[in-house]
């Protein structure tokens, strides 16, 4: 189970290692956002998750930090923000959509980034989707720099500062401690390395 954040794409190089060896375990990988991954660790529908944010208080697994994630305020050249003074305050964000990821956690509580109250939005269920509504002009939002290195050369997005920017997200590896399978070691060995910002560009 991954973030939203990654695509599945990126582990490409290990699901051909991992099917080389033949070994007859079936992978399942899903997509998770904010607290859904810790949501499904905790619940058993995942061995081993790639997640943000901060896992829940209840024990049952290990966790190794993989890196982090820098993230830029964002807008369409075309988006009424654009015009404005920097650093943006509060205020100017108010007055303006939000494109969010919505928290697929079943039941652990829900989180959202960035977001003030009582301000207007749009919900999307993945990063690439709040990526293509900000391209598009329809609200505005902290991104991976990462992953919006092209947009932003190519002038489709421009950063913007504001009074309060959204610090670096840690990321983890987190996987569950009562399983002892072969195939779970392999792959906290295998992903158990610095994977981002660089898992982000591929």
């Amino acid at each position: 189970m991954h973030d939203s954040i990654v695509p599945t794409s990126a582990f490409l190089p290990d699901i051909k290692a991992f099917q080389s060896m033949q070994c007859g375990t079936r992978l399942n990988f899903g997509v998770e956002a904010l607290n859904g991954c810790w949501d499904a660790l905790k619940n058993g529908r995942a061995d081993l998750v790639i997640a943000s944010g901060e896992g829940p208080l209840a024990g049952g697994y290990a966790l190794a930090q993989v890196g982090s994630i820098d993230f830029i305020f964002c807008v369409a050249p075309n988006h009424p923000l654009a015009k404005l003074p920097q650093p943006l305050t509060a205020a100017d964000l108010l007055a303006h959509t939000a494109i969010v990821v919505a928290d697929s956690a079943r039941t652990l509580p829900s989180r959202t980034v960035g977001l003030l109250a009582g301000q207007n939005r749009i919900t999307v269920s993945s990063m690439r989707d709040k990526i293509v509504l900000q391209k598009a002009g329809l609200g505005h939002g902290s991104l991976p720099r990462a992953q919006v290195e092209k947009e932003l050369q190519n002038g489709e997005l421009l950063t913007l500062q504001t009074e309060l920017p959204r610090p670096a997200g840690p990321m983890w590896l987190a996987w569950r401690t009562d399983d002892e399978g072969a195939a779970l070691k392999w792959w906290v060995d295998r992903l158990n390395r610095q994977l981002f910002p660089g898992l982000l560009n591929q």
